[in-house]
């Protein structure tokens, strides 16, 4: 009796190696070679990025004595792991490095990738004390910068997906030409500079309440803490999902509380892997500051509000970062039935206010947000057209 409970137990509940994994470990479970480097910012976090250093075969590109880099960085709540979820064949990591470039998945802090700093704990609040800006400014900015200089490379392409076009956005708008340079081609799925259209939970908050509330933060008096899901619970979950007879029930519940997305294109036999991955951490203030951005419909440094934006940028209001500076050359990829950055949002908030960088964009049918980085025909529709698309710059400019 004992010995078929324990049967049941481990058929039930048995995890797929993906599941316990991190980045490094699964790039060289599937046989491709795998550096990890770690990245400090003037500011003091050291984040992991992970190197795909050429694919399974050795690939190089005609005329190119070096590979060319081709950078990712990730979304909200996720890490790199989101270049990794679905098979080598369909994770867009494994594919540009089988198509013979060096890739390398960046990081930001408050991540399982982020969490040392050389002078406060993340169980100390003032580890958590930033927003995006800090992502787009010191990560961002200074993991490109390592990166060209290990690879000795000039500039690289980068692929953003979410939050990750938002970091790079902000980071083209603010830097001078020669930095901007870096970017020789900036792809963006699903991008994000702003929202038209109301979007829950974010607009239950009016602007005053939201701006007493970044208050209260800032003062002490709610936190400044991580945002997270404890991690015995999406355990829970991913047992859960895991079993070979409940499973049906994890993927129903997964289609339903994404509300926004139908998810079509997951493959649902993968849901236990990515929960075991995601979500990951962010901070109190990085969520305040993207209610910020559903406010005011554009991006600007976090508003502290008349006295202590005085005290932090020198002016009443928090500065703009205005996207019409961007001249680096820029690719979009979105699709309408994206319910969190729709057609309208790329639009009338992108499209319109670009600078000259802006050279090409993609209306794509039936993705939705997550679509681009776990659908199962994204390799087809967006990684492999970029690929292309970069073969093409090559080509036409050299290596």
């Amino acid at each position: 009796m004992f010995a078929l409970f324990l049967f049941l137990l481990i058929t039930c509940f048995a995890k797929e190696i993906e599941e316990t994994l991190d980045a490094a470990d699964l790039i060289a479970y599937y046989g491709y070679p795998v550096e990890r480097h770690y990245v400090t910012t003037d500011d003091g976090y050291t984040s992991e990025v992970q190197r795909i250093p050429y694919g399974r075969d050795d690939r190089t590109l005609d005329g190119c004595s070096k590979r060319p880099v081709v950078f990712f960085m990730h979304g909200l709540f996720a890490t790199s792991y989101e270049y990794l979820f679905n098979l080598p064949s369909q994770s867009p990591a494994f594919v540009f490095a089988d198509a013979g470039f060096d890739v390398w998945l960046g990081n930001v802090r408050g991540t399982e990738y982020g969490l040392n700093h050389t002078r406060f704990h993340p169980s100390e609040p003032s580890f958590w004390n930033f927003t995006l800006y800090d992502y787009s400014h010191y990560d961002l900015r200074q993991q490109i910068e390592y990166t060209l200089e290990k690879t000795g490379q000039k500039s690289l392409f980068y692929v953003g997906h979410s939050q990750g076009t938002t970091v790079m956005f902000a980071r083209l708008a603010e830097a001078d030409a020669a930095w901007q340079s870096k970017i020789r081609i900036f792809f963006a799925m699903g991008p994000t500079a702003g929202f038209m259209k109301p979007f829950m939970p974010f607009t239950l908050l009016e602007t005053d309440t939201l701006q007493k509330l970044i208050q209260f933060v800032l003062d002490g008096k709610f936190g400044i803490m991580p945002v997270q899901i404890p991690k015995s619970i999406t355990s829970t979950i991913v047992d859960f999902c895991s079993s070979k007879y409940l499973s049906f029930l994890c993927t129903a519940g997964f289609h339903i509380a994404s509300k926004l997305e139908k998810l079509g294109q997951v493959n649902a036999s993968r849901i236990p892997i990515i929960l075991s991955h995601f979500p990951s951490t962010t901070s109190t203030l990085n969520m305040l500051h993207w209610m910020q951005i559903f406010k005011y419909h554009e991006l600007r440094r976090l508003d502290l509000g008349e006295q202590r934006n005085m005290m932090a940028y020198g002016q009443k209001e928090a500065p703009k970062l205005d996207i019409g500076n961007i001249t680096a050359q820029t690719i979009l990829y979105f699709s309408k039935d994206d319910q969190i950055t729709d057609e309208v949002d790329v639009r009338d908030i992108i499209m319109k206010n670009m600078g000259p960088g802006l050279i090409e964009n993609y209306d794509l049918d039936h993705f939705t947000h997550l679509d681009f980085a776990i659908g199962l025909r994204a390799t087809d529709e967006v990684y492999k057209p970029m690929i292309y698309r970069i073969y093409k710059e090559l080509k036409m400019k050299g290596c």
